[in-house]
């Protein structure tokens, strides 16, 4: 009784701000509800210890315990998805919890299972549309999960309440204010005054503080968001003894008390992610050009990964230096090159379907033959598309392949091996080439030829290594004693 003293006490006006019969109507209505509340949840469900989304009674009950959206957002775990997917990722901590400890136990102490709460939803950056499939399909991927272990037995179908919500800012709020986020506040106004409308809390959030807030957000908060969770009570089927003392009591506070959350992860580790990778294309180290020969070339690109989202930015340089003087060939190209890549899926993996635009710059000398021999400057930029695929199990190495479509426009000097005029040869390599022009010297103009180019301009089979890594673990996990790390 003291204990809803105390809670009426923080959470209503003191005497000397009451004005109104309606004012200590809402005490006594207040006082009610708590007391209800209160009773039945301890009467009935204890929370267990190290695992506060499992709620037990010790009697055959047809009562359910009141799960508050504050008492839900406190206990409810579950299994974060990967960005724009609805399958189970094997790796995830709740599944093993889950099967090798949860259902043995319920199992043993013969147990039915009352009800389930599963809430799926979506981080904010998507599409909207897109973001409602993805919460709807992870609250179906869990509920799936969890009766897959249980016969009809043990489950009943009635007892399931799910809901599934596209881009959960409360949840959003809640999680920064369990990590003591300064903007927490902030971005609770924000939602507020949204009124619930989730297209609103994204345009206020992205416009906020010049988009610095939201991509922060985005590092930070939102692949916590990506889930789907539950909170689950069973009860016995017939009257047993008291469960073990690994069982405590749960006294719920009211609707209006907003517990310490803490993050909704059962120790997840640190990851390896890409940081910069080096690539090569095989097609230019491996080049052969007819009339001329084999001539591979020194290429290579170093691709920065961010932590999230889908977009690599590339540096690449091609050289190559192949001189056959006395057979009059010779093979130099220097090409600069810069590239974004927008991966289909993102997340930090980078592995898939991609789209990509560039540009380069490039200069040349070239020749065939005697008189066929080029020299010039030219550049160009197209679009591209591409498939990267693992060739080991870190991700680390990987296989793409590529091809890329756009312009390219050059001016250039045709060369001839030997004087144009009277055919006359030195010996020097130096001195025995000559520009490919009859005329009077004085009306002679460098790079009077030019070549405009559309269509096919690449095609790739890269190999690519991931040289620097960087660590990344998802902010705001927890161990199993729910201390935030």
């Amino acid at each position: 009784m003291s204990k809803i003293f105390d809670i009426l006490k923080r959470y209503t006006p003191s005497l000397k701000e009451w004005h109104s019969v309606a004012d200590w109507g809402y005490v006594v209505v207040a006082f009610v509800i708590i007391s209800i509340s209160a009773t039945l949840n301890a009467a009935q469900y204890q929370q267990l210890d190290n695992y506060p989304f499992v709620f037990i009674s010790e009697q055959e009950t047809e009562a359910d315990p009141v799960i508050t959206d504050s008492i839900f957002n406190a206990a409810a775990r579950g299994i974060i998805f990967n960005v724009n997917r609805t399958e189970l990722r094997p790796g995830e901590p709740f599944i093993k919890i889950y099967n090798e400890e949860i259902v043995p136990m319920l199992l043993s102490k013969d147990l039915v299972l009352k009800g389930l709460i599963v809430r799926g939803a979506a981080s904010p950056e998507g599409p909207w549309e897109n973001n409602r499939r993805l919460g709807i399909g992870r609250t179906a991927r869990l509920v799936e999960f969890i009766k897959a272990p249980l016969d009809n037995e043990y489950f009943a179908d009635g007892d399931i309440a799910t809901s599934s919500i596209t881009e959960d800012y409360e949840y959003l709020v809640a999680l920064m204010r369990a990590a003591g986020d300064e903007q927490a506040d902030t971005v609770a106004a924000m939602v507020k005054e949204c009124g619930g409308d989730e297209r609103c809390c994204k345009e206020r959030l992205k416009a906020h503080n010049g988009g610095k807030t939201w991509r922060r957000l985005l590092k930070e908060y939102f692949p916590s968001l990506r889930q789907a969770r539950v909170v689950m009570w069973f009860s016995h089927k017939r009257t047993l003894p008291a469960i073990n003392s690994g069982i405590t009591t749960t006294e719920f506070t009211p609707v209006c008390a907003v517990p310490t959350i803490p993050q909704p992860e059962f120790g997840i580790k640190w990851t390896r992610r890409h940081l910069i990778a080096l690539r090569t294309n095989l097609l230019h180290d491996f080049f052969y050009m007819p009339d001329f020969g084999w001539a591979p070339s020194i290429n290579a690109q170093l691709e920065y990964y961010p932590l999230d989202g889908h977009y690599t930015y590339n540096l690449g340089f091609t050289w190559s230096n192949h001189r056959h003087w006395n057979e009059q060939k010779f093979f130099q190209i220097r090409d600069l090159r810069l590239e974004v890549r927008r991966y289909f899926k993102g997340g930090g993996e980078f592995i898939g379907p991609y789209l990509d635009v560039y540009a380069h710059g490039s200069i040349y000398g070239i020749g065939l033959s005697q008189h066929r021999s080029w020299q010039g400057e030219g550049g160009g930029g197209g679009i591209g598309a591409g498939y990267t695929m693992a060739l080991n199990k870190q991700k680390s190495l990987r296989l793409e392949f590529s091809v890329e479509f756009g312009a390219f426009y050059t001016r250039y000097d045709p060369y001839v091996y030997g004087n144009p005029i009277t055919g006359d040869i030195t010996g020097d390599n130096n001195k025995d080439y000559y520009y490919d022009f009859i005329g009077n010297a004085s009306q002679f103009k460098k790079r009077n030829h030019q070549f405009f180019w559309l269509g096919p301009t690449n095609a790739g089979i890269h190999l690519t290594y991931d040289i620097i890594y960087r660590k990344r673990k998802p902010a705001g996990t927890i161990n199993l004693q729910g201390g935030i790390k």
